[in-house]
């Protein structure tokens, strides 16, 4: 239900490590007040590499299971104020329930496709939302929902970034395999998560004033990478491929 990362990408040749402690949660309502609910941990890390200006991909590990990510940037790479990229992503399983002879193994697979909006702000840091659609299936079970999150990715300093994030998602269509019984529609409820990301690594470097010449703000961090003021006018021409 939540990445847990910008709507900007990395930048090319950058890496990302993130730790995301959190809590999900669902209920079943019934009327005006639940009926059903339960809340637990979640806690998941990821790894995130800049394969071009506009390109992230990307692995998580925990709670969500393994899952691969990917990102791709749909604004320009070195706008000041707004991002925009689409990042889907699949996560999944193999799970066994019961003794290895007599058990029963399914296998679990989820895929979203968000949309995040990225507002930057003075600082680096960057409100982020994320309207998405998922679709999960667990054994013989498919499941459509439709959810969002908002979060905000707090620059702490050069290499660090802390992001809470809330995420919702709410069922919308569910069969069974087999079956034209459509159980979702009466579930009157959803899940909610909310993650503390930790964010490390320099990701792209803060460019307010577009107004300047490039040489006045190339960040201190491109300098001691080897970037050039050339480096900088082939990223805003959008070219990916650029010889560092």
């Amino acid at each position: 239900m939540s990445h847990v990362q910008t709507a900007d990408t990395l930048g090319a040749g950058r890496f990302q490590f993130a730790i995301e402690p959190g809590a999900l949660g669902a209920a079943v309502l019934g009327g005006d007040s639940a009926t059903a609910g339960v809340v637990m941990p979640h806690f998941d890390m990821a790894l995130r590499y800049g394969v071009s200006e506009r390109v992230d991909v990307g692995a998580r590990v925990g709670f969500s299971l393994a899952e691969l990510q990917t990102k791709v940037l749909l604004t320009q790479p070195n706008d000041p104020d707004l991002a925009i990229s689409l990042a889907p992503s699949i996560s999944g399983a193999s799970i066994t329930m019961g003794d290895e002879d007599e058990g029963i193994s399914t296998r679990y697979v989820n895929v979203a496709l968000p949309l995040l909006v990225g507002f930057k702000t003075d600082g680096g840091s960057e409100l982020v939302l994320g309207p998405r659609v998922i679709y999960t299936r667990f054994g013989g079970v498919n499941l459509l929902s439709a959810g969002g999150s908002l979060g905000y990715a707090l620059r702490v300093s050069n290499g660090l970034r802390v992001m809470p994030e809330v995420g919702i998602s709410f069922p919308l269509v569910g069969k069974v395999d087999g079956s034209g019984a459509d159980f979702a529609a009466g579930f009157n409820g959803g899940f909610a998560q909310f993650k503390l990301g930790f964010l490390f690594g320099a990701g792209r470097p803060i460019r307010r004033n577009t107004d300047a010449n490039p040489s006045d703000y190339v960040e201190e961090t491109d300098r001691q990478q080897g970037r050039s003021d050339d480096v900088y006018r082939a990223s805003e021409r959008g070219d990916d491929n650029i010889d560092y």
